[in-house]
This record gives C-alpha cells, structure tokens and sequence, in this order.
C-alpha cells in the first residue's frame, strides 16, 4: 500500500481510520497500524498522539513479548514491543434489539464490546407507535440509571437493530412481524428525547456489520450475509461498508419470491422466500405432517422457540424422513435464491449465520443441488459459501458498531470551510 506524506492527509479521516482499525484488529503497533493504513510512521506517531491526547488511544505492552525469545510469531528479546490499543471507557453507546415479544438493551463500549444486557418480555403486537416509543424509553431510563457510566453527558449514541424490514435513512420501521402497525418512526423520538445520535438497521444489517468489525468472521472484501431464523434477512457489504441503498432498505433476501402462488409469508405477499425457509414456515409445514405436542407448539404459534425448532431438528436427524423433507426443501429454496444473488451480485463471499442455521447439515446438500442447477457453468467457481455458527447473537453486538461508527465520524467532523 502507497505512502502519502503527513502533510497531504486529512486528519479527521486518517484518525477515524487508525480508531477503526484498533476496534477491528486489537491492540497493534504503531509501525503495523501505518502498514496496512497506507499511512508513514510521521503521520502515524502525529495523529496517534493527538487520540492519546484525547483519552481514545493508549499505550500498553505485548503479551509474552519480553526476553525469553519464546519462539512465538513477533517474539524479540529486549524490551515488551510497545501497543496501541482504544481505551474501552472514552465513549459508552446505548444497543437495542427489538424482536416478538422481546427488547434487548446493552451496553457496548469504545472497543465496541457489550458489557451488560437485560431482557425484557412484552407483548410487542400489542404495542401502537406511542406505546412502543413509551416502552423503549421506560426501558432506556432504567438502564441508564443503573449504569452510572451513561449518564447524559456519557452516552453518545443509540443504535436499534429491528426485525423485518426498516428502513435507516428515514429511521422508520417499515414492517416487522413484532408489530402489528407499520411505517413506525422511531429514531426521530429517541433522538429528541435523548439528545443523542439514534441510529437503526434491521437485524441482518446489524449482523454485516458485526462482521465487517470481527478479524475472525471472514469480514474483509464484499460479502452477504444471510440470516436465517424466525424470518429470512440479509445484509451486503460493498467496499467494506453496509449497503442500504437509496431507500434505506436495501437486500431484502427473504421477500423474494421463489413461487408466485406459493405459501403465505408473514409480510402478506406469496412465494417469498421467507415463506418456506423461516422458522414460522417450518414449524406451519411440519404441523400439517406431524402430531405436535400441544404443550410445546400451541401456546406461541407466532414464533416459534429455539426448544420448539431444535426438537423438530432432532427428530428429522433421528429418522423421520418427513421432518427432514422439510429442511431438505428449505435448502433446495435457498439455494436457488443464492443462485440468484450470485447471478446479480456476484459477492466474494456469503456467509450463512443465524438460529435458523441449526439445521444447516439437512440443508446443505440441497443448497449445492440447487446452485448446480441453476447457475450457468461459469458462474460455478465461486463465490465461497460459509457456514457460520450462532453460537452467539451478534445483532446487538452490530446495533453497537453502527453506533460507534457514526460516533467516530461525529467527534471529527470538520468546521465549515476546513478542508483538513
């Protein structure tokens, strides 16, 4: 990567850059930080002193670095190789996670790490606009007030991850299956409230971004994430940023349409994807096969649980051969709508994530029957697709990186006229 002299670089956006990379990679070397930024070691040293200054950045040494030359990869004799790392308490954001019937709030620090987070049970479909508002705020105060590090001066930024379709320009949610009402503005209130910047995303977006800030999750270069669960989302990362298109809604994955007449899909529309890969999907399809236990499916038929899915899952992988049709099929209906999404965007990579992915082994198979059948020879080489484990939910973890994101760009933003 080319060099730029110091006195040809912005400063605002060379320490955006330097803060961005820290959140990404961790503790790092100065001389390692202005290799992969393309910026000289006099620039480096500059702009990383004024962040110290500032309470962002600090110093710390190497672990196991000093002079026993352990044979590990970077190990010297001689004094610990001297770090850079982001100080976790410079900033502390507000993440929130609305789903059916749950809100989840965390607190995420500068390193974009969540600290704690609550729950809270509600019947969310019996919530209007105000009343959802009303809801978020109750819920916000009282987490304010038992975390004395977000007092008013101490938050700097909301961000919401929503089920279903939002949109993050206008910070509307357009539809999601936690509400029965649509187009429900919601940063525009907590921002007059809160005085604060209030970012939102749906859920998949959320997860893109969690992953454009994880070193371990595949997160460089364009990629698509897919996530499968209770609903069928998507987030696409085009230059190392989420793309949200024009409208604010950009990737909607699940409500394309596999068959025009086919199933109801909870958006109200037939045949989208959604219809036959969500869980509510499944679970409706394996009733009509099955007898289900009443005590385990009847009593929240609207979204179903992880013990309700995993249950099905285990009796498909045990041998019931119509349980395992259904995932079968799934896969099949994935498959073609990657196929698609190969055909139009061609990613480098697409992630498959999410609970839904539990039964990603029954699926899998198909998934390639499908993509043999359908793409062209020549569009056969790639992308890679990559199964990613839920082992955690990285939804909030993204709302959280949104936030910071934006908070990053806020604290440098340049007086009119400046053009440095």
């Amino acid at each position: 990567m080319s060099r730029r002299a110091a006195a040809d670089i912005p400063r605002q956006p060379s320490q955006i850059a330097i803060l961005r990379y820290l959140r990404i990679h961790g503790p790092a070397a100065r001389i390692d930080i202005g290799t992969q930024t393309g910026l000289s070691p006099a620039t480096v040293t500059s702009l990383t002193a004024d962040l110290m200054a500032q309470g962002l950045v600090q110093e710390t040494s190497s672990a196991g670095n000093g002079g026993g030359g352990n044979g590990g990869h970077g190990a010297t004799r001689g004094r610990p190789k001297v770090l850079l790392d982001l100080v976790a308490s410079a900033a502390y954001v507000v993440g929130v996670k609305l789903t059916i019937n749950l809100v989840e709030i965390a607190l995420g620090n500068f390193k974009g790490e969540i600290e704690r987070c609550t729950r809270h049970r509600l019947n969310t479909r019996d919530l209007d606009e105000q009343g959802l508002i009303a809801k978020l705020c109750e819920f916000i105060d009282q987490f304010v007030a038992e975390n004395p590090e977000l007092s008013p001066q101490g938050m700097v930024g909301i961000g919401i991850a929503v089920q279903g379709v939002a949109d993050s320009n206008s910070g509307e949610i357009m539809w999601s299956p936690a509400l029965r009402l649509r187009q429900i503005a919601i940063t525009k209130p907590l921002r007059d409230r809160y005085g604060t910047n209030v970012q939102m995303s749906n859920d998949a977006n959320c997860i893109a971004t969690a992953i454009t800030q994880d070193n371990s999750l595949y997160g460089n270069g364009d990629f698509a994430v897919i996530m499968l669960g209770y609903g069928i989302g998507m987030g696409l990362v085009l230059n190392g940023a989420v793309y949200n298109g024009p409208f604010g809604a950009a990737a909607e994955f699940g409500h394309t349409k596999y068959q025009t007449d086919g199933p109801l899909c909870n958006c109200g529309r037939r045949g989208c994807l959604e219809a036959y890969i969500g869980d509510y999907a499944i679970l409706r399809d394996a009733s009509a096969l099955i007898d289900l236990p009443p005590e385990m499916y009847i009593a929240n038929p609207l979204h179903p649980g992880e013990d309700q899915m995993m249950d099905l899952v285990r009796q498909a992988r045990d041998g019931n051969e119509d349980l395992a049709d259904l995932f079968r099929h799934a896969g099949k209906v994935l498959g073609y709508g990657i196929a698609n999404l190969i055909a139009l965007l061609g990613p480098e990579r697409i992630l498959i994530t999410g609970s839904g992915a539990r039964a990603y082994d029954l699926m899998e198979p198909e998934i390639q029957r499908s993509l043999q059948d359908a793409q062209v020879p020549e569009l056969r080489r790639g992308p890679k697709i990559i199964h990613l484990p839920w082992d955690k939910d990285i939804a909030l973890q993204g709302a959280i990186g949104q936030s910071l994101l934006r908070h990053d760009e806020n604290m440098f933003v340049l007086p009119a006229g400046s053009t440095k």
